[in-house]
């Protein structure tokens, strides 16, 4: 998208609705910059982790973020990488020790402030796409398109086993429909950022979808915005 206004596209939904994967290939599609807000929040906790253990909601982290300097480059193929003070982690903020304590880092006013006027700084020259779960409601309440993907819990407890599978992780069904259950308790009942759909946002059921199908539909709602 060379060409037309500056579109913000902020795109909601629950844990596993497959969000990340299909707003970072429509981004691609479209010349667009996809912003990858979770993993500012994983390079917050990573930072944290360089001089704590483990992370508790006790914890000053408003103080500690005056050390702290975030940066995301983009590759061409749509991928973006991820630096804390100048150090690439993104591949250390992709393990199991960061997604233990990024609940209580993510839960937390301060932090959530200070990623919230990164994500609005980066988007203040290139058309955006950004994924979340309150994008649309809090981070850029007058976003041009914003749209909540949605699906079951059953398809996505298949698409979360389907993942481990391709890593070569054997998990339980059971265990997976659990989690996401609970998650999407927590994500809608956290006093800052909850999951929610804007009044505004179109609303999307994935469940009967393939990805293909979902991606060809943000790029064709972004593009009627770019072109009216």
């Amino acid at each position: 998208m060379s060409t037309g206004k500056r579109i913000i596209a902020a795109i909601d939904g629950p844990a596993g609705s497959g969000k990340s994967s299909v707003s970072k290939e429509a981004a691609l599609a479209l010349g667009m910059k996809y912003i990858d807000s979770g993993a500012i929040y994983r390079s917050v906790t990573w930072f944290f982790l360089q001089t704590h253990e483990s992370l508790s909601e006790g914890m000053d982290f408003e103080k500690g973020l005056h050390g702290l300097n975030i940066e995301q480059k983009f590759n061409r193929d749509g991928s973006s990488c991820s630096y804390v003070n100048s150090a690439d982690v993104s591949e250390l903020i992709r393990n199991e020790v960061i997604a233990g304590n990024i609940g209580v880092v993510s839960d937390n006013r301060a932090v959530r402030e200070f990623v919230n006027g990164l994500l609005r700084k980066w988007s203040e020259k290139d058309s955006i796409i950004m994924d979340g779960r309150d994008i649309g409601t809090i981070v850029f309440p007058d976003a041009d398109v914003k749209i909540y993907l949605d699906a079951s819990v059953d398809v996505r407890a298949e698409r979360r086993i389907k993942e481990y599978r391709e890593m070569g992780k054997n998990v339980d069904e059971n265990s997976i429909k659990t989690q996401i259950i609970q998650r999407d308790g927590q994500d809608r009942s956290r006093q800052f950022g909850a999951l929610k759909q804007a009044d505004d946002a179109i609303y999307c059921d994935t469940s009967s979808m393939s990805k293909k199908q979902v991606i060809e539909f943000i790029v064709k709602t972004i593009k009627g915005k770019q072109e009216f």
